[in-house]
């Protein structure tokens, strides 16, 4: 009986060593651990920061200033507002949007730039997939020559790769435009091709 209760506490007395050492070392640990966590804070927040300051990269094409509001009008056929301008995305880039007077109307053309950092090829493949999926309609894939190094129309948007960066242009003015066939060119992708013909020289 007495050696048992020896026995036990002896394993207390290890059990307590034990536990001690392991709280110190928690504890000489912590501080280090909200060392790293806050650098690791300060860095998100960093890049974050990089990130947000890319969307307004000052080497950004304005898309606002690749057409005029009288260009705009002129192949729209109608009056528009003032552009309203700002970042195209996170990764950078710009977009202009003009939009119609009559606060009613979803009538519009927007220009969008961005920088070449994707796989043109792939995206322009994904598209074509993707109109080849669309049901009961099918959607298609048509070149544009004569604009950029590359342009193709994709659900009734005009797309161009050019060296200095991505143009997309969207016009929207009949609701028959955006839902007819992609197989021809209809009154909206006439107006986009246009526009993209005076803006991509300016880029």
């Amino acid at each position: 009986m007495v050696r048992k209760q020896c026995q036990f506490q002896i394993l207390c007395v290890v059990a307590f060593v034990v536990v001690t050492t392991l709280t110190s070392c928690s504890k000489s640990a912590s501080p280090n651990a909200a060392s790293n966590s806050s650098s690791t804070s300060a860095s998100n927040t960093a890049a974050a920061g990089n990130a947000a300051s890319g969307s307004s990269n000052s080497n950004d094409i304005d898309a606002c200033k690749l057409v005029t509001k009288a260009e705009v009008e002129e192949a729209f056929g109608e009056k528009l507002k003032d552009p309203d301008s700002g970042p195209a995305s996170m990764a950078g880039g710009t977009i202009c949007m003009f939009e119609s007077p009559d606060s009613m109307s979803a009538k519009n053309v927007t220009l969008r730039v961005e920088s070449p950092n994707y796989n043109w090829a792939k995206v322009k493949e994904d598209k074509r997939i993707e109109g080849e999926r669309m049901r009961p309609t099918r959607g298609y894939i048509r070149q544009v020559p004569g604009l950029g190094k590359d342009a193709y129309f994709a659900r009734h948007s005009l797309h161009v790769l050019t060296d200095k960066g991505i143009l997309t242009v969207s016009a929207f003015k009949d609701a028959g435009d955006a839902v007819s066939g992609e197989e021809k060119e209809n009154k909206a992708e006439a107006i986009e091709k246009v526009l993209a013909a005076k803006a991509v020289p300016r880029m």
